[in-house]
C-alpha cells in the first residue's frame, strides 16, 4: 500500500511537471504577432479606425499574464491635421489569470510608455473622439485585407474572436461611441507615464499642450468608482491631484448625473472640488461647489481663499460666491458668465462690509507725506510707461459693486461706495460712482476706450468735512495743526486727456479742478505730516509756525484750469483768514513739471507796512514739481522798490492793498461755476482797489529808469535776510 502510494505521488508529480514544462514551452513558442492582424479587424469594426501594432507582440512569463505591444497607434478622424489620434512606444497588458479558466478577459493593469495623445475639436464642433462604425462593405473590403496579411484559417480567426469578444462584464449601449473599445474588458487599473498631450479647439483657436509626468486610473470593475492620480507640466508648472468619478458604465450608459471630485494644486494654490455632471454625453449641465487657497505671496498677491458654489452649461456658468476672503477682506457675490456669443459676456455684483487696501500690499500705504524729493528728476515725474488697453477687447461685462467701508490709509477711509461698471467693446464706463467721505457725498463717471485711449473723468463733491476725511487734520493736541472746527469742502473734478503713454495721457489733459473749504477754525502747530526742507523755507516765509496763534478761516480755494499741457492756477490759490491773507498765482508746465508761482502773504495791518515787509512778501516758487526751490520774486522787488522811490510809500501800500484782495475766493472762483459762492467787491471796496490797480500800472511803466539801483537794494535785502 504504502509502495502504491509512492507511485502515485511520482506519477502525479512527473505529470504536472510535463504540463508545467510544456506550458512553459507554448507560450515560448507561442507567436501573438499571428493574431495581431485580428485585433485590428475587431477595432476597426467598431471605430472605424485603423489600429497598428507595428512591433512585435510578446507574452511575458509570470503568475499574470502580460502581452506586450511595441510601436502601437490608432489612427485619427479623417479631418484631423495628425495621422494618429494615440501613439505609444510600448503597451503592457496584464489580465487576471481565474477568469481566463472561464473564457473571461480581465484586465488587471494597462501600461502606456511613452504615449501621445492628440485631442481635437474641428470648426463644427465634433471631436475627433467620437467614432462612427464603418459600412459593410468596408467592413468586407478591410478583412479581406486583414485575412490575407495574416495567412490564418478560418479556425484561428473563430478562436482569436472568440477570446477576444468573451467575458463582457455589463450590457454596454449599441449606440455609445466609445463602448466598442471597453465591451468585454474591465481594466482595473491604467498607468500612463511620460506622455504628450495635445489639445486643440479649431473653433477658439486654442491649444494646449501638456507634459503628463504620470496618471494612474483605477477601478475595480466597469460598475465601480474611478480613481484618478495625475502629475503633468503645463506651461513649465507642476500640476498634480487627485479625482474621485463616476463609474464607467455610467458613463457608457449615458447616466443621467455623474459624480466629479477632484484636489489639485497648480501654480502654487490649491483648490478642491465637488461636481454632478448631468447628461454629460449629450446636453452637459454641471452644479457643485468649490474651495480655493492661495497662500501669502503666491503670484506676488496676500493670501487668497475662495468658498464658491457654481452651476450651468459649458457655455453659461453661474458663480456664487461666499465669501472671498482676501487678506482678511471678506467679498461675497455672484457672477454669470456667457460664453456662447463671440466675445465672453461678465454680469457680476460683488459686496463687502469692510475692505483694507493696506492689506492688500506687500508694504502698507504710509500716511501721506509732502516731502518732495529733490534728486529726482523732472521728466520721471509722470513716467512714459505705454497705455496697453487691448485687454479691454477681450470680454464684455457688466460689474456692480457695493463697500461699506474702504480703508485707504491710516488716515484716509471712504464709506459707503457704490458703483456699476459696463465694458463693452473695449470701452469701460464707470456710472454711477457714488461714496461718502468725510460725512460728504462725492459722486461722479469715468469712461475710457480702448480705440484711441481717450478718458472722461467727472467728480463732484459737497460737504466733505476735511478732518473727518483726514485723520491728520484733526489736532492730536494742543501743540499740533489741525481744524478744530468746520472745514466743509466743496469739489469738482472735470478732466479729459488721450495718450498712447501715461506721460503723454497727462500732457493732453484739458478741464478744470476745483476745491473750496468754507469757514473754518485753524489749530496752527506742529505739523507732523508735513515735512521736508521745501515746506519748512515755506512756513518760514509764510510766517506759520507753532507759535502762531488759531487761524480763523473765512474760506480757502485751490482753482486749476488744464489746457495744452499747462495747468494754470489764475490766483487760484487762496487761504483767507482773518489773520493772514495768502494768493497764489501761477502755473505747472505739465510737459516738463516746471513750476512758476507767485505767494503773496499779507498780515492785514496796512499800517506797519515798510520796505523790509514789502520784500518779504513776494516770494517766489520755480524749479520742478520733484524739485522745488523757494526765493523772492526779484522781479516784483525790484518794482516795489522802484515804486517806492518815485511815488513814495503811497506805492507800497497800493501794492499791499491790491494783493489782499477783499474778495480773493469769489476771485480765484471767478468764471467757475462756483463764483457765486462767496461776495463780489462792493462799493469803495471794489472802487479803491482800482484806483490802486491804476497807480500801480501807471507807476510800473517807468522802472526802467531806476532798475538798476532796485537791484542794488535787493541784493543787500537778501544779504541781510
Amino acid at each position: 500500500m504504502k509502495k502504491l502510494l509512492k507511485i502515485v505521488f511520482w506519477t502525479v508529480l512527473a505529470l504536472v511537471l510535463i504540463i508545467v514544462i510544456g506550458g512553459v514551452i507554448f507560450i515560448k513558442t507561442f507567436d501573438l504577432n499571428t493574431y495581431k492582424a485580428y485585433a485590428e479587424k475587431i477595432v476597426y469594426e467598431q471605430t472605424g479606425r485603423k489600429l497598428s501594432l507595428k512591433g512585435d507582440a510578446s507574452l511575458k512569463i509570470s503568475l499574470i499574464p502580460t502581452v506586450v505591444l511595441n510601436d502601437v497607434s490608432f489612427s485619427n478622424a479623417s479631418w484631423a491635421a495628425e495621422p494618429d489620434m494615440i501613439k505609444a512606444r510600448s503597451v503592457e497588458v496584464s489580465a487576471s489569470l481565474l477568469p481566463l479558466l472561464h473564457k473571461e478577459i480581465v484586465i488587471d493593469a494597462v501600461n502606456l510608455t511613452d504615449p501621445e495623445i492628440y485631442l481635437t475639436v474641428n470648426a463644427q464642433g465634433v471631436p475627433n473622439w467620437e467614432f462612427t462604425k464603418p459600412t459593410a462593405n468596408t467592413v468586407s473590403e478591410n478583412n479581406n485585407v486583414i485575412r490575407t496579411s495574416a495567412k490564418a484559417d478560418a479556425g484561428k480567426v473563430t478562436a482569436a474572436e472568440n477570446g477576444l469578444k468573451g467575458g463582457s462584464t455589463a450590457q454596454v449601449a449599441e449606440n455609445s461611441n466609445v463602448s466598442p473599445l471597453l465591451a468585454g474588458f474591465v481594466a482595473k487599473q491604467i498607468n500612463i507615464k511620460n506622455a504628450k498631450l495635445v489639445y486643440a479647439d479649431l473653433q477658439s483657436e486654442a491649444k494646449t499642450d501638456l507634459q503628463l509626468n504620470s496618471l494612474t486610473l483605477r477601478s475595480e470593475s466597469m460598475d465601480s468608482d474611478m480613481d484618478l492620480a495625475f502629475d503633468l507640466i503645463y506651461n513649465g508648472e507642476e500640476i498634480s491631484g487627485t479625482a474621485t468619478a463616476g463609474s464607467i458604465n455610467s458613463i457608457l450608459q449615458k447616466a443621467e448625473k455623474y459624480p466629479l471630485k477632484a484636489e489639485i494644486k497648480a501654480f502654487g494654490a490649491s483648490a478642491k472640488a465637488d461636481v454632478v455632471l448631468t447628461n454629460m454625453m449629450t446636453d452637459l449641465s454641471f452644479n457643485g461647489s468649490a474651495e480655493v487657497q492661495n497662500p501669502s505671496g503666491n503670484f506676488g498677491a496676500p493670501a487668497v481663499s475662495l468658498t464658491a458654489e457654481f452651476s450651468g452649461t459649458p457655455k453659461n456658468i453661474t458663480l456664487k460666491i461666499n465669501p472671498l476672503n482676501v487678506a482678511g477682506n471678506i467679498i461675497s457675490g455672484q457672477a454669470n458668465v456667457d460664453l456662447s456669443g463671440n466675445k465672453p459676456y461678465v454680469d457680476a455684483r460683488f459686496d463687502s462690509n469692510a475692505i483694507d487696501l493696506q492689506t492688500l500690499m506687500h508694504k502698507p500705504v504710509q500716511t501721506a507725506s509732502f516731502a518732495l524729493v529733490s534728486s529726482a528728476a523732472a521728466a520721471e515725474f509722470v513716467p512714459d510707461t505705454p497705455l496697453d488697453l487691448s485687454v479691454l477687447n477681450s470680454v464684455n461685462a457688466k460689474l456692480r459693486a457695493n463697500i461699506k467701508s474702504l480703508v485707504v490709509n491710516p488716515d484716509l477711509s471712504l464709506q459707503d461706495i457704490s458703483m456699476t461698471a459696463t465694458l463693452q467693446n473695449g470701452a469701460l464706463v464707470v456710472s454711477p460712482l457714488a461714496l461718502n467721505a468725510g460725512d460728504g457725498s462725492v459722486k461722479g463717471s469715468f469712461s475710457i476706450k480702448s480705440a484711441n485711449n481717450v478718458f472722461d473723468l467727472s467728480l463732484t463733491g459737497d460737504d466733505v468735512v476735511l478732518q473727518n476725511l483726514w485723520k491728520s487734520l484733526t489736532p492730536a493736541g494742543s501743540s499740533t495743526f489741525g481744524i478744530l472746527s468746520g472745514g466743509k469742502t466743496t469739489l469738482s473734478v472735470q478732466l479729459k486727456g488721450q495718450g498712447a503713454t501715461t506721460r503723454q495721457m497727462v500732457e493732453s489733459l484739458n478741464g478744470q479742478v476745483v476745491a473750496i473749504v468754507g469757514e473754518s477754525k485753524i489749530q496752527t502747530g506742529a505739523l507732523k505730516y508735513l515735512t521736508g526742507n521745501f515746506v519748512t523755507q515755506l512756513l518760514k516765509y509764510l510766517k506759520i509756525d507753532k507759535q502762531q496763534k488759531n487761524l480763523e478761516l473765512n474760506c480757502a480755494v485751490v482753482r486749476t484750469d488744464i489746457a495744452s499741457g499747462k495747468a494754470n492756477f489764475p490766483k487760484g490759490i487762496v487761504f483767507n483768514s482773518k489773520q493772514l491773507v495768502v494768493v497764489g498765482n501761477g502755473s505747472v508746465n505739465l510737459k516738463n513739471d516746471k513750476l512758476d508761482f507767485t505767494i503773496n502773504p499779507f498780515n492785514g495791518k496796512l499800517a506797519d507796512t515798510n520796505v523790509v515787509q514789502a520784500l518779504s512778501s513776494l516770494i517766489k516758487i520755480a524749479g520742478t514739481v520733484e524739485s522745488p526751490k523757494i526765493a523772492i520774486d526779484d522781479s516784483a522787488v525790484v518794482k516795489n522798490v522802484v515804486g517806492v522811490a518815485a511815488a513814495g510809500p503811497a506805492f507800497l501800500g497800493s501794492q499791499l492793498v491790491l494783493d489782499v484782495d477783499e474778495s480773493p475766493c469769489y476771485t480765484a472762483l471767478k468764471g467757475t461755476a462756483y463764483q457765486n459762492m462767496f461776495p463780489a467787491p462792493k462799493g469803495v471796496k471794489a472802487t479803491g482797489q482800482g484806483v490802486y490797480q491804476g497807480t500801480s500800472d501807471a507807476i510800473s511803466d517807468g522802472v526802467d529808469v531806476l532798475t538798476n539801483t532796485a537791484k542794488d537794494v535787493l541784493n543787500l535785502f537778501k544779504r541781510k535776510n
